[in-house]
């Protein structure tokens, strides 16, 4: 070890299971909460002299643990909001630690449009760069400015503009080229003082009126998030577990020559794959095997019952992406980022 000094904050050899949705235990190494940014430079520079990995968690809701980590997990926990405005937008500055979903409240309190669609994703702010979260037709990237950032190697806090973050479906280059060198400290959102709302993906529509407000559609989404998906203090789960499939026209059509009642939506030139009614066609949903399963209300959805290990599940995921392949002959995308060793399944 070297001459740099332990943060008091750092502990070591502590349970994350309180710090990932599925609720899956694994030890850290080293672990610390960081509240303010000085904590945050301490702990790199005393990671990077001990040669220690760092991992930076936000609420852990788009997370698969499938082992010990042998390094430094950092939980995110930087507070606060700021407001500007000019004359048609709002500028929100929020630091990485708040809720995602208190953001979107934020918002639609003030009525600031563009994010209400993206109500109830689980998950804190500074993750949503990272997964480029999405729903009902809204992307994050849509309203994203800029996305403040601390560079490891350097110690720097830098701002980057959006465009440079390489968003695409589910992806940006936080999640790929970028991973281990930033930690996301900040975003800024623009968004729109004009009620402009989208309600024309997914059957948003239904029981609104022709105009809605911001806090109807903020609600419709609210109610249809809630009917679906699973409480996360009452059942281990990460969200969506597959990534909507992307294909060409030709596979599109291939497939809905077998499957006429395919789900499926436009995209950029090419055709989104509904994940889940797929699951669902090949008799998936509901089924539940050793403590894991898929939800029976949401076939995208995987749960966790009972266990304290991944192993299940990831023999779960296994088998469903093996099936819907030789249903389909398609391959199902994991959206949960993964952390720890994979083990035998």
């Amino acid at each position: 070890m070297s001459q740099i000094v332990k943060p008091d904050f750092i502990q070591e050899y502590v349970s994350l299971k309180p710090h990932n949705s599925f609720r899956f235990d694994a030890t850290a190494r080293f672990y610390g909460q960081i509240t303010h940014l000085y904590q945050l430079d301490l702990a790199v520079k005393w990671a990077n002299a001990n040669r220690v990995s760092i991992c930076m968690l936000g609420e852990g809701s788009n997370l698969l643990l499938t082992g010990d980590l042998d390094a430094l997990v950092l939980i995110n926990n930087l507070k606060g909001i700021a407001l500007s405005r000019s004359e048609n937008f709002a500028e929100l500055t929020v630091s990485a630690g708040e809720s995602w979903h208190q953001v979107v409240t934020y918002a639609v309190d003030n009525s600031f449009a563009g994010i209400e669609n993206l109500a109830l994703i689980p998950g804190s702010a500074g993750a949503a760069p990272v997964q480029n979260i999405g729903a009902y037709g809204v992307e994050v990237k849509d309203t994203l400015a800029r996305v403040q950032v601390f560079d490891r190697s350097s110690g720097e806090l830098l701002w980057i503009d959006a465009k440079e973050c390489g968003f695409a479906y589910r992806d940006s280059h936080f999640k790929g080229i970028w991973a281990d060198k930033y930690f996301i400290t900040a975003i800024c959102l623009k968004l729109n003082l004009d009620c402009q709302v989208k309600v024309s993906y997914g059957g948003l529509a239904e029981g609104l009126p022709s105009q809605p407000s911001i806090k109807q559609v903020f609600d419709r989404v609210c109610e249809v998030r809630t009917a679906k998906l699973p409480d996360l203090k009452m059942i281990g789960n990460a969200g969506s577990f597959f990534k909507n499939p992307i294909v060409t026209n030709d596979e599109y059509q291939k497939i809905h020559q077998s499957y006429p009642d395919l789900v499926a939506f436009a995209f950029e030139g090419r055709w989104k794959l509904a994940a889940g009614w797929m699951i669902d066609k090949a008799g998936w949903k509901g089924v539940s095997q050793d403590g894991v399963g898929v939800y029976e209300k949401q076939a995208l959805c995987l749960v966790n019952h009972s266990t304290d290990r991944a192993d299940s599940l990831l023999k779960l995921e296994q088998d469903i992406k093996l099936d819907i392949k030789q249903k389909f002959g398609v391959v199902l995308e994991r959206e949960p980022v993964q952390l720890g060793k994979v083990p035998l399944i």
